[in-house]
């Protein structure tokens, strides 16, 4: 699932180029979702058994 999610991210940087790069703000905002989103699947791979981000502010909510 990760390398779909890589292939989407080049895909959508290469559609989006214009966008991207008229504004700093988009490309910054572009670059930390990814990076975060990247990150989550890392995490996902090295260990899927992990509670997700809902279930632990759940757990924190109660």
């Amino acid at each position: 699932m990760i390398y779909v999610f890589g292939f989407t991210i080049i895909y959508t940087l290469i559609r989006q180029k214009d966008k991207l790069l008229r504004s700093k703000k988009n490309l910054i905002i572009y670059l930390l979702l990814s990076m975060i989103g990247i990150a989550m699947g890392i995490v996902y791979l090295i260990n899927p058994y992990l509670p997700s981000i809902s279930q632990v502010i759940e757990q924190y909510m109660e």
